[in-house]
């Protein structure tokens, strides 16, 4: 039997898993990445641009990995995808898995009006380049209070540079914390972080940031981590990529992570999601070529989390949904800790945990059985 040749287009999180799991199977493999570098870790792009990791510790893989499954990792931009012909870059594969994720989303502010341009943390070119500017003294305006513009203002605080966190809405992290947010913003306040939430950002400046409130924000850098946006144009799509619930979009063409929305639910740029998304990819790729049934694609409930130092968050399932009820489950004593419970008609469905981890893995089995 000839052996399946196997184009995966993205060496992220999902391409990988995707091209190691093929692999496994006996099928020949190319990775295809435009970047030079080996696939890493790409929330731990934070720790290399203030210098608390190199690149190579970042790697998902080593090349030894790579090399003993006889994957083909080619640092090439793909430039054309034909799914009805199955052809990446003009050759012929027996299966495509687009694997192509995001990139970084900077509102209008950073372009226009002769402003200066923001700062992104996607790529490890954008990292090295931070890392080059970032010294300690300097100081840092972080344009987002997501996860990732929260890990990277306490990074650069902890590499010496003076930071403020801009958010534009009125509550960080999206409101996952909900009055358990104080205790985060005491935590970045002990850390000499400071937070400007619920105002906008009118321009960037060579000083810094112009707030829509007439407020300026000093910062020899400007970084933007106000999310990302897929890239599903490689799939004849710009956006995300509406699959079918298998994750394929043609016959033996599949996407997976970022881009993929195989469910009414809004996707998720989750790395674990997108780990889950290559696995399941290669599973019904090979399913197809054997003549098996495939597997739908079930969305998972995700935690959301941040941790450095001794600063953290989780959350899980509902946090969000007017009308729930919140049952605290710390007793207040410490300051430093937010625990509680959501509850819809009395049963549990959310968890906010701020300042430790303590007790959320019990809960979080909880929820699973509810």
């Amino acid at each position: 039997m000839r052996t399946p040749s196997i184009a995966i287009v993205g060496a992220g999180h999902a391409g990988v898993e995707a091209a190691f799991a093929l692999a496994k199977e006996g099928c020949k493999v190319t990775l295809f990445s435009d970047e030079p570098c080996l696939p890493y870790f790409r929330p731990r792009l934070i720790a290399v641009a203030f210098g608390q990791a190199d690149p190579e510790a970042i790697a998902i893989k080593p090349r030894k990995a790579y090399d003993d499954a006889a994957i083909d990792l080619r640092h090439e931009a793909v430039a054309a995808v034909d799914a009805a012909a199955r052809t990446v870059n003009g050759a012929l594969y027996d299966g495509i898995v687009l694997a192509t994720g995001s990139r970084p989303f900077v509102p209008p502010f950073g372009r226009e009006g002769g402003e200066q341009s923001p700062r992104t943390l996607w790529t490890m070119a954008d990292a090295l380049a931070l890392r080059a500017v970032c010294a300690p003294g300097k100081a840092l305006a972080v344009i987002g209070g997501g996860v990732l513009g929260l890990e990277a203002a306490l990074r650069a605080a902890e590499a010496g540079l003076r930071v403020t966190v801009v958010e534009a809405a009125p509550a960080l992290v999206g409101g996952a914390l909900g009055p358990g947010e104080a205790t985060l913003h005491a935590a970045f306040e002990a850390k000499g972080i400071a937070l400007r939430v619920g105002v906008g950002v009118s321009a960037i400046v060579p000083e810094g940031v112009v707030l829509a409130d007439g407020g300026v924000v000093a910062g020899n850098v400007t970084l933007c981590s106000a999310g990302a946006r897929p890239n599903g144009a490689l799939a004849g799509v710009e956006g995300f990529v509406r699959t079918r619930p298998d994750l394929s979009v043609a016959p033996g063409v599949f996407c997976a992570g970022d881009p993929a929305q195989p469910t009414e639910a809004r996707p998720v740029c989750a790395v674990r999601r997108a780990q889950l998304m290559g696995q399941l990819a290669a599973r019904n790729l090979l399913a197809g070529l054997a003549g098996r049934p495939a597997e739908p694609w079930a969305d998972p409930a995700l935690p959301l989390f941040m941790k450095v130092g001794d600063v953290e968050f989780h959350t899980l399932g509902d946090v969000r949904s007017p009308g729930l009820e919140e049952r605290r489950e710390d007793d207040g004593a410490d300051p430093r800790v937010w625990k509680s419970v959501l509850y819809r008609a009395g049963a549990p469905v959310g968890l906010r945990w701020v300042g430790t981890r303590a007790g959320f893995g019990d809960w979080e089995k909880r929820l699973a059985r509810a």
